[in-house]
């Protein structure tokens, strides 16, 4: 459970800190006020991610040099007097450099972090999941995946480290002939065997989850779309990855594939194949629903999604994540808020933003804890 969040230089946040108790909070206000700044906090401080920025550097206020974000957490259940029980998850975003994680004051790993928070989304960023571009679908997976599978998050990290360095290369070699493009191609190599050794490694955590979400996923379709078909997920790649491939598995078609396009890739100047390229399609009764999916459909499987995610991680861990919520009310019909009014109330935990408290249900503005969140003095966010 979150005790409180401070952010310091974060978008309109110049500094503020936002306490919190157990039950369901609203954050309401005008848009860019800095409602959705606090979920995104929660997100990055548990993830070491943004479902907002590209890079996390794109958070830091103005032209300010980094921003800072410190969560407190407590165990579920714990007595609140009890010290050993609460723990600071701390994020130090550098506009020149990476961010530095620190829990409890001691630099650690964004998955130590991880394991002191967890959360389940639903962000405005995802409602084109179904229709709109696959890095959408890629980010919700490798989110949940990060906080599901020890360890996932460091291995993507450095996939996506190595893919820089290679591309970097690639560019650089279409520049040059003759002796300083095989210096190049001897520099790539070993960028070649990382992105392959990590690039299996995220696609067995990937192919895992999907194989572990699939029961529970069905299960929570036909509770919130009752009269559509079975809902199934099928990953799509160059390499057609079998559901139940294993790391080293994924490593020799990954291998193969990089045999094979390393002509291209010369001409290109980028890497053409990897996790990175890689798709989730979402099947109801036999067939992609892409391309004929209603506004209702998308919704019915966004809804479905964020109900498994939390049940996959409730069971792995124990204890149910904090349901973040953004503006989540509006993109829903009266029967699937009703839904997510029922999962709020079930949970230890929940964060809510919306524009006015009348987009929300009523009965959840009278049982939750409501705050208004203004643009300050000088333009900066404050919690009313």
């Amino acid at each position: 459970m979150i005790e409180s969040v401070r952010l310091h230089q974060m978008r309109s946040w110049a500094d503020g800190t936002v306490a919190l108790t157990p039950g369901a909070h609203i954050f309401w206000g005008e848009n860019g006020a800095g409602k959705t700044t606090i979920l995104e906090a929660c997100i990055i401080a548990a993830t070491g991610r943004s479902h907002r920025a590209g890079a996390l550097r794109e958070v830091i206020a103005g032209d300010g040099d980094q921003a800072s974000i410190m969560v407190t957490v407590r165990d579920d259940g714990a007595d609140p007097t009890d010290a050993l029980a609460r723990s600071t998850l701390g994020v130090e975003i550098s506009r020149a450099g990476r961010a530095k994680h620190v829990l409890n004051g001691t630099p650690r790993t964004t998955a130590a972090l991880g394991q002191r928070l967890r959360v389940a989304a639903f962000v405005p960023e995802e409602t084109g999941l179904v229709v709109g571009a696959p890095s959408v679908r890629r980010g919700l997976l490798d989110r949940v995946a990060s906080q599901w599978q020890r360890g996932y998050e460091a291995t993507l990290t450095r996939y996506e480290r190595a893919l820089r360095q290679r591309n970097r290369l690639l560019k650089d070699a279409l520049e040059v002939d003759g002796a300083a493009r095989r210096a190049i191609a001897s520099e790539m190599r070993p960028w070649t065997e990382m992105l392959i050794t990590t690039g299996s490694e995220v696609v067995a955590g990937r192919l895992a989850l999907l194989a572990a979400l699939a029961p529970v996923l069905s299960a929570t379709h036909n509770e919130v779309a009752p009269s559509e078909a079975a809902l199934e997920t099928h990953y799509l790649s160059r390499e057609e990855y079998r559901p139940d491939e294993s790391a080293s598995e994924c490593a020799t078609r990954l291998s193969q594939s990089f045999d094979q396009t390393a002509e291209t890739e010369g001409y290109q100047g980028y890497t053409l194949v990897g996790p990175h390229r890689d798709d989730i399609a979402f099947h109801v009764g036999g067939s992609d629903i892409a391309p004929t999916a209603s506004r209702g459909q998308q919704r019915s499987l966004l809804l479905a999604l964020l109900f498994a995610e939390i049940t996959l991680l409730t069971d792995e861990h124990g204890h149910p994540p904090v349901l973040l919520l953004d503006d989540a009310f509006s993109e829903l019909d009266p029967q699937r808020r009703e839904h997510l009014v029922a999962r709020i109330a079930a949970l230890p935990q929940s964060i809510i933003t919306a524009t006015a408290l009348e987009d929300l249900a009523p009965g959840l503005v009278a049982r939750a804890t409501s705050r208004e969140i203004q643009r300050g003095p000088g333009g900066s966010a404050v919690a009313a």
